[in-house]
């Protein structure tokens, strides 16, 4: 590759398995994902849950919100499309550790001193990369653990918004700088790619189940210098890594 792409599988794949499952991540990493991206909250009893919404109507076959619910009865609970379980922060690293690299998104802003500790505790704060909409609590990670990395995900975020991001980054006037932001892919303009490379910030991009032709929409990021795609479908990433490095 003539740049480096980073390949990120969101929720693992959204394609033929069921998101934020260990089959998903599976199938990300067998396809080229460097990195699998996923959702963290926290169950009634306190255990760390990996669950997008904040209910389980939309991929499981329970209802209401996850919050209300210990872990023992979220065990009994299945996702729609394999019948999965819906799995453990604590099993997901456990299970994947060496085999790919962490994007966790922080679901709860109550999360990140747990979340953080239990990466520590596993020494795998150089193979993760914290993620979340809350500004402060990304400063404080990388406050309390200077090795970490962190993502901002910029586009519903909270403590910089999308527009103060362009006016304070094009005169380098950011009081903080994370890693890497991630913006929505129909938002992605030449310009949010520029100022954040001008700043020494990754550039990312999600959400492709939108369009009619995903590759294509892809392709285009790519060609405007985009730094990491965050992939919904598992089939397009070894796709990319062929077209990328043919280009």
């Amino acid at each position: 590759m003539k740049k480096r792409l980073l390949l990120i599988g969101h929720r693992g794949t959204r394609t033929s398995y069921d998101e934020n499952t260990i089959n998903s991540f599976k199938k990300a990493i067998e396809y080229g994902a460097e990195y699998i991206e996923f959702d963290v909250r926290r169950s009634k009893d306190g255990k760390l849950i990996i669950l997008h919404d904040s209910t389980l109507d939309r991929t499981t076959n329970g209802s209401g919100l996850l919050k209300n619910f210990n872990f023992e009865e979220i065990c009994n609970f299945k996702t729609l499309v394999n019948q999965d379980h819906i799995p453990l922060l604590s099993e997901v690293l456990f299970q994947l550790r060496g085999k790919t690299k962490f994007m966790i998104e922080l679901k709860e802003e109550s999360l990140k001193e747990e979340v953080g500790n239990l990466i520590e505790k596993n020494k795998l704060l150089y193979e993760c990369v914290f993620s979340g909409r809350n500004l402060e609590d990304l400063k404080f990670i990388k406050e309390t653990y200077p090795e970490s990395k962190v993502c901002y995900n910029i586009t519903k975020g909270v403590g910089l918004t999308i527009k103060d991001f362009l006016k304070l980054g094009m005169f380098r006037k950011l009081s903080f700088s994370p890693n890497s932001i991630s913006l929505r892919s129909n938002l992605i303009s030449s310009d949010f790619i520029e100022i954040c490379h001008k700043n020494e910030i990754l550039s990312l991009t999600w959400d492709f189940l939108q369009y009619a032709n995903p590759l294509e929409k892809i392709k285009s990021l790519v060609n405007l210098g985009i730094d990491g795609i965050l992939f919904d479908n598992h089939k397009n990433i070894p796709k990319i890594k062929d077209w990328f490095s043919s280009v």
